[in-house]
């Protein structure tokens, strides 16, 4: 499938799942999420935030396999919104990092988005975190569930090596006043068991690509027209692999807000999810990333007819940490 795309482009948000093999029944995983703007500018945490790296934070940490549980977690934030400043109070995305730790023992079944947005979310911590988090544990499940399909029970790994990666890119573009084009990729990458020094093929088990298409009416966030396509491959079928049709999964989705409650519409949408499950994370994904986006149409200039005035923009109240309602920075908007 060609991802046509068009437009003046404006944010690129990508997520990374890696697992690796270590100690049976230990995995250990390292993920990341990076927020890369541009075009344009904001107002925002009393400086002006303008185009490249916003936001790039990680989760590292090991899983027990055959439990499906979380053992130990940490996160790290090399790059954030908001450093600490007079604006924000001397606070700084960083400040609950150490909430992350929490999420040690958590189970990734039934449950596991609930137990995130009590420990991680709002005014608990970073929105970003949290999404990455919400990707982390579905793509485990996944990876575990396809590892039994191609290699059976008891792979032979050595330690360290990789079990599986995936991959997920959102692109955004305007491509008029009041329309906006999401483009999703998620490519999902399943190792077979191989030497340390071995042909890079022979590392392949099995190659999961989707490609999403989406056009949205601005302000109201409505998918105007969505289409979807993916492709599965393994070494025997580089070549002859072709893309498959995924219209019809998407199609009820026309018509759908990316506005709050969007999740779960998805959710409900997909049910048991199945093979879909990919599919769902894919579009679970669009929603996080058209946030960033906003900030590149300068749709903070449409809040004052003389925008060389204008204050603070920012997050929605108890977003994140950063902007709880009792944040210096909440105080400070608009003020400065």
């Amino acid at each position: 499938m060609v991802l046509d795309a068009s437009g003046h482009p404006l944010h690129t948000r990508t997520l990374s799942v890696t697992l690796t093999h270590a100690a049976p029944p230990i995995v250990g995983f390292a993920a990341y999420v990076l927020d890369l703007r541009k075009r344009g500018f904001a107002p925002v945490g009393g400086d002006l935030q303008g185009t490249g790296i916003i936001h790039h934070m990680r989760l590292d940490g090991t899983i027990d396999r055959a439990a499906g549980r979380i053992l130990e977690v940490g996160a790290q934030m090399p790059n954030v919104a908001f450093e600490a400043s007079p604006a924000t109070g001397g606070e700084s995305c960083r400040d609950l990092i150490g909430r992350v730790d929490r999420l040690a023992g958590l189970a990734l079944h039934d449950g596991y988005a609930r137990a995130l947005g009590s420990e991680i979310g709002g005014p608990r911590g970073c929105s970003h975190i949290l999404t990455l988090a919400h990707l982390l544990g579905p793509t485990v499940l996944w990876a575990f569930t396809a590892d039994r399909r191609l290699l059976g029970t008891d792979p032979q790994r050595r330690h360290g090596e990789r079990i599986f990666r995936r991959d997920l890119t959102v692109d955004g573009y305007e491509l008029e006043p009041g329309r906006l084009l999401l483009t999703a990729q998620l490519n999902d990458l399943h190792f077979a068991p191989a030497p340390a020094l071995a042909r890079p093929m022979d590392r392949l088990a099995e190659q999961l690509e989707i490609a999403v298409r989406a056009t949205l009416t601005v302000p109201d966030l409505t998918i105007e027209d969505i289409d979807a396509s993916q492709r599965r491959r393994t070494a025997a079928e580089l070549v002859d692999a072709q893309w498959a049709a995924r219209a019809e999964r998407v199609a009820a989705l026309r018509g759908l807000s990316l506005r709050p409650g969007v999740t779960a519409a998805l959710l409900q949408h997909f049910g048991e999810a199945g093979d879909d499950a990919p599919l769902r994370e894919a579009l679970l994904m669009l929603a996080p990333a058209l946030i960033q986006c906003f900030a590149a149409l300068d749709l903070w200039t449409m809040r004052a007819a003389d925008a060389s005035t204008m204050g603070e923009a920012g997050g929605y109240v108890d977003s994140c940490y950063m902007w709880r309602q009792d944040s210096a920075l909440q105080r400070n908007r608009g003020a400065i």
